[in-house]
């Protein structure tokens, strides 16, 4: 079951690829509407105020970071002992399925320690999967190509789950006669991954191979964190990363209440949604073309950049049902720019990771997953706090009647924040060092050295 034997480096079968996406479908069918919705949800539904959910989102989210390094330093150990990092999958399967049945479902009295707890655990359960298996997905290949086919793969099978999650409340209508997200939509969605997400990671356990044999690393968990003082490289992957995730974090957490706070669009809300996602299938395809004639850096910064610049273009929408219309064309021009980033990062990463072990020798591919994940979600927690401790302060309600200052502040953070952040993103991600020249020189040593130490065997 963990030792499937690996493929030759530069080949994986369509079905190897289709397997090990499936996963990723079901964790972004609860991952999107734990960021977007949920909280939203628990300050309209329960007792826990906009304040407390700041605070316990940037609590969470630090804490579940601080846990990702720890499961990447040991993923990195169990693959190089045992050559699979499959244990941590079935492990991150009860944690997930149990606290997001919960997480879900709250009731009406939750107070704030219902809501950290078990937002805790949903978020360890995610860094038990995605650490791993980000870092599975950059050993199943060191082509260029092929990894970038992998992880447009993975990238469709996402968005197709964050697709799924909008389509839910809409196929609901039929039977309640609104496409509101409420309570039997979240309900739905709880239930749904439930049985999905350990269905599809157990498929993707038994087809797809455990990827290229990493040597028996030597490393202390220190060295996790030393390496982002060694490299310049990885400074400049990971500070580009933090400035995306705080960006993100304040788009994330304030999506939900602009277009159905502000814009009063929360019966079209799911069918928004659904139109980027659908869109964003189609175009991975397209930047999968792209990706041939231009590197991919170069194409994370155009399209952050893009949809930075885009940005103070809400500001021109009126209020209300007229909205609609204009919202889905920007809608579909933000699919376009946006697709990239649902993959693209993943495979600099594992760029970063060949530069890193051609260096130093020692295999870091978890622990710099691990480090991705951390600084990712340590950023997203910080913006989507600052952003929610903002609202709060602002008077911004959710579900009710606000002033015309606390929804001018509303503007401010949904098209401000992200915009600063995700601009210097965007240079930094357009003058990053490895090319793809660069990474064919990388990839040709590493393979020298590999016949090298097989041929010394």
């Amino acid at each position: 079951m963990f030792g499937s034997s690996p493929k030759a480096e530069g080949s994986l079968s369509n079905a190897a690829r289709i397997s090990y996406g499936l996963p990723a479908m079901a964790h972004a069918f609860v991952a999107l509407p734990l960021y977007t919705i949920i909280p939203a949800y628990y300050a309209a539904h329960t007792n826990v105020t906009l304040a407390q959910i700041g605070m316990v989102v940037a609590l969470a989210g630090i804490f579940d970071a601080l846990a990702d390094p720890v499961i990447g330093f040991w993923s990195d150990r169990v693959k190089a002992r045992y050559s699979t990092r499959k244990p941590f999958l079935v492990i991150s399967m009860i944690f997930c399925a149990v606290s997001a049945a919960y997480l879900f479902q709250p009731p009406p009295d939750a107070t704030i320690v219902y809501f950290c707890v078990w937002s805790m655990l949903l978020y360890v359960g995610f860094s038990l999967f995605e650490v791993p298996h980000s870092a599975w997905g950059a050993e199943l290949s060191r082509d260029y190509n092929v990894r970038s086919k992998i992880g447009v793969t993975k990238a469709k099978f996402n968005v197709a789950g964050s697709l799924s999650t909008h389509l839910l409340p809409i196929a609901m209508s039929v039977v309640t006669g609104t496409a509101a997200i409420g309570t039997g939509t979240l309900l739905g969605i709880s239930n749904l991954y439930v049985f999905l997400f350990p269905a599809f990671m157990l498929i993707a356990i038994f087809v797809v191979p455990d990827g290229v044999k990493l040597e028996a690393g030597k490393g202390k968990i220190l060295d996790i964190v030393k390496i982002l003082f060694s490299s310049k490289v990885v400074v400049r992957f990971f500070s580009t990363t933090v400035l995306w995730g705080l960006g993100q974090g304040i788009t994330m957490s304030t999506v939900y209440i602009f277009m159905t706070g502000y814009l009063g669009l929360d019966k079209q809300f799911p069918y928004i949604m659904a139109t980027l996602f659908l869109c964003q299938i189609g175009f991975l395809s397209s930047w999968s073309k792209i990706l041939q004639k231009l590197d991919r850096h170069k194409i994370w910064a155009i399209g952050i950049g893009t949809m930075a610049l885009l940005g103070p273009t809400l500001l021109l929408l009126p209020r209300g049902g007229q909205a609609l219309i204009p919202l889905l064309l920007l809608t579909i021009i933000k699919a376009f720019f946006s697709a990239p980033a649902n993959f693209v990062p993943a495979a600099i990463l594992g760029d970063v990771i060949d530069y890193d072990n051609l260096k130093t020798g020692v295999p870091k591919a978890g622990s710099l997953f691990a480090l991705q994940m951390l600084l990712i979600r340590i950023s997203m927690a910080i913006g989507g706090g600052l952003a929610f401790f903002a609202l709060d302060r602002a008077g911004y309600r959710v579900g009710q009647v606000n002033s015309a200052e606390a929804d001018l502040w509303l503007l401010c953070i949904y098209i401000g924040g992200p915009m600063l952040f995700h601009l210097a993103m965007a240079y930094s991600a357009w003058t990053f060092p490895i090319t793809r020249k660069r990474h064919l020189v990388i990839q040709k040593r590493l393979e020298a050295r590999a016949k090298r130490q097989e041929a010394l065997a």
